[in-house]
């Protein structure tokens, strides 16, 4: 298993997005927040957010932009390849 050095802010993070190949995000829902996972490379963050928060929504439209994949679920390698 690889270690994902967690940023604890997203335009810090966003920096690496632009140049990146791959950008991966998970959105979780939380009842009236949302959890936002985003991996790019090694590199990560973190963040909740209300869901009417400006500020989510500036995150998700610049995901859109670079092309990021979202992330349905995750699963352990040895269960998806069984």
């Amino acid at each position: 298993m690889g270690v994902v050095f967690v940023i604890s802010k997203w335009e810090d993070l966003e920096e690496c997005v632009q140049y990146a190949r791959y950008i991966l995000y998970r959105r979780i829902d939380h009842g009236d927040r949302v959890e936002l996972r985003i991996k790019v490379g090694r590199l990560g963050f973190q963040g909740v957010f209300r869901k009417d928060d400006p500020e989510l929504r500036k995150i998700l439209e610049k995901l859109r932009v670079y092309g990021a994949m979202g992330v349905e679920r995750t699963v352990p390698a040895e269960v998806f390849r069984s």
